[in-house]
């Protein structure tokens, strides 16, 4: 074993419980990125409001990611550690979103708001290892397309969020938008917990946070896993770097209302929620890099390209076909890293995945602001580019290991 942590066996499942994981997890997931989602929509109205320079918002954005990359240690220990209290662990993140998003409506000066924004992109940080590790042990025959599958509730998510936040902003002041947002919350963390308690839970796991901890500085020895976090840190801090400044582009540069800079961004998630279950299904079949290092690559190209496209039709179809690769992408991602690990360390891995964001993720946007203040906005599209162009390199070059069955 990878881990001096021992954690029980899944379950056995039915074809019926298993399908009611599959469906709860995405639909889970899907609420989870609309409230991801609708933040960058509420991002330029939290920016005026507050009075921001892009500077602030950059950093706001860092903070934001490493606050949401270091969430993910005790995440991951507490969804290995009490992974047959699952349902508690994703119905509260849920509740709790709605309850730091309620939070966040009563800011009223910048450092609050990076507080409460922190804290609630934590809270959304615990929702991937409980889930994720439970899908890789459940459908481990089918990794790769179970987690894409997942992985469309994201791309729904952030193609309706968008929308649905723009929408409601052209009728409700922002803080009364995000104020509200406690109420559906609610209710989907309360379903969630009524559905998953009523299938088949692991027992209980015994180990203590220095034996996570440990098993955290064994997975650092595995080359493989360490390359994929590289990669997986080039692809976040691309993608942090786009969908920042991305909003305030289309809302300050272009003159664009909310709701038009919702179907913007929305646009750009439609594709990936038919290319994810495709991708996902290759990624099985052909093997992780035949499918990920073209696909990184072509996201680096797609993200440099809004520079020089022209505004309208050109800039949109650009975005779509970017967004084909975007949550398909971390899927594959995170089939590959299950494939290099045991058992008995997936949500440790997932949890370290996440964390390897901060480097890249937490530092780009904020020198993203920079250069937004110093060169325009768009000019962050390059940034982001470049910064995916990193990890498609290593994707290219990395070598990669076959799935293992479990």
């Amino acid at each position: 074993m990878a881990s001096g942590i021992r954690t029980p066996a899944a379950p056995g499942f039915s074809s019926r419980q298993r399908l009611a994981f599959l469906v709860v997890a995405v639909l889970g997931h899907l609420v989870k990125h609309i409230f991801a989602s609708g933040f960058y929509i509420v991002l330029p109205e939290i920016k005026t409001g507050l009075e921001l320079s892009n500077v602030q918002v950059g950093t706001m954005s860092m903070v934001r990611n490493i606050a949401g990359g270091l969430a993910n240690i005790p995440a991951g220990f507490l969804a290995d550690r009490y992974a047959h209290r699952r349902e508690i662990i994703l119905g509260l993140t849920l509740l709790a979103t709605g309850v730091f998003t309620l939070l966040l409506g009563l800011a009223t000066n910048y450092w609050y708001a990076i507080i409460v924004s922190s804290i609630l992109i934590g809270i959304i940080s615990f929702w991937h290892p409980a889930a994720i590790a439970s899908l890789s042990s459940i459908f481990a025959e089918r990794r790769g397309f179970a987690l894409s599958l997942h992985g469309t509730g994201a791309s729904a998510g952030e193609a309706l969020g968008p929308v649905l936040v723009g929408a409601l902003l052209g009728v409700l002041f922002w803080r009364t938008l995000l104020q509200g947002s406690i109420v559906p919350a609610f209710l989907v963390g309360i379903a969630v917990w009524l559905i998953l308690r009523s299938l088949p839970r692991p027992e209980a796991a015994s180990f203590t946070m220095r034996d996570y901890l440990a098993s955290i500085g064994r997975l650092a020895g595995n080359r493989r896993l360490l390359l994929l976090l590289v990669i997986v840190g080039g692809f976040a801090g691309g993608g942090i770097v786009l969908v920042t400044f991305m909003p305030i582009y289309l809302r300050e540069d272009q003159g664009l209302s909310s709701l038009t800079v919702g179907l913007y961004l929305a646009s750009g998630q439609v594709a990936g929620i038919g290319a994810q279950p495709i991708m996902g299904y290759l990624s099985d079949r052909i093997g992780r890099k035949a499918v990920l290092a073209p696909a990184m690559t072509l996201l680096a190209l797609g993200y440099t390209a809004l520079y020089f496209v022209p505004d309208g039709w050109p800039f949109v179809l650009v975005l779509v076909a970017s967004g084909a690769f975007v949550f398909s992408l971390m899927s594959i991602i995170l089939a590959a890293a299950m494939d290099v690990v045991d058992e008995s360390v997936r949500s440790i891995t997932v949890s370290f995945m996440y964390a390897s964001t901060v480097g890249f993720a937490g530092l780009a946007p904020a020198i993203g602001g920079f250069v937004a203040d110093a060169h325009g906005t768009q000019t962050t599209f390059i940034l982001a580019g470049a910064t995916v162009g990193v990890g498609a390199v290593l994707a290219w070059v990395a070598p990669w290991q076959a799935p293992r069955e479990t």
